[in-house]
């Protein structure tokens, strides 16, 4: 078999699924020439294989090698994705920058944009999707992300648009919220027809249940048992009705089966409904108790203790209450349950508890407790100590979603830290250095910062440094925003032309005081990788001689797990902007490496 025909049976081999073949037939191709294809399916192999560190290292050399290649942008993007690495982001958007016609990246990096959450950035995606593409799962991803931006109108009109197809969830959700209840049980009717899938009956039912709530109540008793989705859905509906026994039967029934938590606090509240306010109160207590103990579902601890909190209210005088309330999440302290005696305690007016409980949700949690300390200290007017407590979370929170939260709070124009000079300018920089992996919502965010740093700035006569603020603001400004408006940065930087008695440009000039917003360091040398003992004398062996094998490389070292150790000094080395080492194909005596640091 001739080396062409080797290559195509390890690329129809990869295509069939059998990951292992194709790469040991790339691996022994590999060692008579490093041809970029074939460290491509070698790469591709590796990560369907899950051997992801190794997928990384072979792409970020290849990447290295071959910068103008979008494919490996995009690749990189989902092996960085798979691991759960921020990073990810920033080769998404290089693929897209690199081939910006490629509707492949732009499909990619808009699903990863939705696992991660990131709605806005992926409906502008969704939308240049279909005005270029006429594929079923382009449109269904844009609505999608429209219903979960709550953009009914425009999520129902895509419906409308799109050619007759199998009904989807998404589409039936878009007519629910665009108030088109009846055509929504009838697209919800059909799926279920088509399908069978519970999901769509339930849908259906949900949307009866809107214009003929009654007539849904009967519908629902028809499918009683069948699945726990509708049973609980069925229970809201009878609660909704005011009919309190009725639906407190249903769940009770529903809890036996299915004791989740959502389940046991209707369960509780229906108690109280029903005139058993004690009854209610204890079942809140144990569900309480349960969730400190399993931490599982902070989301929804945080709004058990709240409803518990009004529970105990609704039944004992207000001391007794609080005393009670603390007596039962103090018992097993957790940040969300010292944050939540922290809040009662200030809503009873018990400043010296509240004090007490949210400093040691900080100490707890410097980010989740820390927030809480914060807000609580902006509302009691210590503006001192609550710049302190949100520099060290800003300072502190390493991932860029971190970042995000300690922004979105010290941003709130309700919590007024936005008047915090130093909490400003240290969240500007922040938030503009890792501008790679920010969302559409932490680019807004940095945006606000900026504009708020630039208006400071024209307010104290420094138009130089506002113009420069809002140039920075405008260029981190997402494609969809939304509050800010780009004309905010345009009237100021208009007015920064108009006040200043000397315009001189901002752009390209060097500081000799302090650092432009987006300077980034430069390259780190080999040292600043930290490199461990035994990737100082892996790197020392090859700067003396140049290439080595892994055969080699063992018997420096005296171990035979070489090549994941070389993969992660590569993979390291890559992630700072260092060139050190790169893989040159596979020989006989294994892996060969190369030395191609200064």
């Amino acid at each position: 078999m001739t080396r062409e025909e080797e290559k195509q049976t390890a690329f129809r081999l990869l295509e069939a699924g059998d990951a292992p073949g194709a790469l040991r037939i790339a691996e022994g191709l590999m060692q008579d020439g490093t041809e970029p294809e074939l460290a491509v399916l070698a790469a591709t192999a590796l990560h369907r294989l899950g051997r992801l560190d190794e997928a990384e290292a072979y792409l970020r050399d290849l990447a290295r090698r071959m910068p103008e290649a979008s494919y490996l942008h995009s690749l990189l993007g989902r092996v960085l994705a798979e691991r759960g690495d921020e990073r990810a982001t920033a080769e998404f958007a290089e693929a897209i920058r690199l081939d910006p016609g490629n509707p492949g990246a732009l499909r990619e990096y808009a699903r990863y944009l939705e696992a991660c959450g990131d709605h806005r950035a992926a409906a502008d995606l969704g939308r240049r999707l279909v005005r270029q593409s006429s594929r079923h799962e382009d449109r269904e991803l844009l609505v999608r992300s429209l219903v979960a931006l709550c953009e009914w109108d425009e999520a129902a009109a895509v419906v409308g648009d799109g050619p007759p197809g199998t009904p989807s969830l998404a589409a039936v959700e878009a007519l629910l919220g665009a108030g088109r209840a009846r055509q929504a049980a009838a697209l919800a009717a059909e799926g279920y027809e088509a399908t069978k899938d519970p999901a769509f009956l339930r849908a259906h039912l949900a949307a009866w249940a809107v214009f003929d709530p009654e007539g849904a109540a009967d519908a629902y008793a028809g499918w009683a048992g069948t699945d726990h989705g509708i049973d609980f859905d069925r229970v809201l509906l009878e609660k909704s009705l005011g009919r309190y026994g009725e639906a407190l039967g249903l769940c009770t029934a529903l809890v036996a089966e299915d004791p989740a938590p959502i389940h046991r606090l209707v369960a509780a509240e229906l108690r109280v409904l029903a005139g058993d306010a004690d009854g209610g109160v204890q079942a809140m207590e144990v569900l309480a108790l349960d969730l400190l103990g399993s931490l599982e579902d902070l989301e929804t601890l945080g709004i058990v203790l709240r409803r518990f909190e009004e529970l105990l209210l609704s039944v004992h005088p207000a001391p007794a209450a609080l005393a009670r309330f603390v007596e039962v999440v103090g018992s097993n302290p957790t940040t969300v349950g010292l944050i939540a005696i922290g809040e009662a305690a200030e809503r009873q007016g018990d400043l010296v508890r509240a004090r007490d409980h949210f400093y040691r949700a900080y100490r707890t949690d410097f980010l989740r407790g820390g927030l809480g300390y914060a807000r609580f200290l902006a509302r009691q007017g210590e503006w001192r100590e609550c710049e302190k407590v949100m520099l060290y979370c800003a300072e502190h929170a390493t991932k860029t979603a971190d970042l995000e939260r300690v922004a979105e709070v010290a941003l709130d124009a309700a919590t007024g830290m936005h008047r915090l000079p130093r909490l400003l300018e240290r969240l500007a920089e922040r938030l503009a250095s890792h501008r790679e992996t920010l969302s559409s919502f932490g680019l807004e965010l940095a945006s606000v910062a900026l504009l708020a740093r630039a208006t400071d700035a024209f307010e104290a006569g420094r138009y130089d440094r506002a113009k420069e603020c809002c140039l920075v603001g405008l260029d981190l400004f997402p494609v969809h925003a939304g509050e800010l408006r780009l004309d905010d940065f345009y009237a100021l930087l208009a007015r920064c032309k108009e006040e200043a008695v000397l315009d001189r440009p901002v752009l390209g000039r060097t500081r000799s005081a302090a650092k432009p917003t987006v300077d980034t360091p430069p390259p780190p040398p080999p040292a600043a990788l930290s490199l461990s003992p035994q990737e100082a004398r892996v790197v020392e062996f090859l700067r003396e001689h140049r290439t080595a094998t892994e055969r080699e490389l063992r018997a420096v070292l005296g171990t035979r797990r070489v090549a994941g150790l070389v993969n992660r000094l590569i993979r390291r080395a890559g992630e700072q902007g260092v060139a050190l080492v790169e893989r040159r194909g596979t020989g006989d005596e294994g892996e060969v490496y190369a030395y191609v640091g200064r």
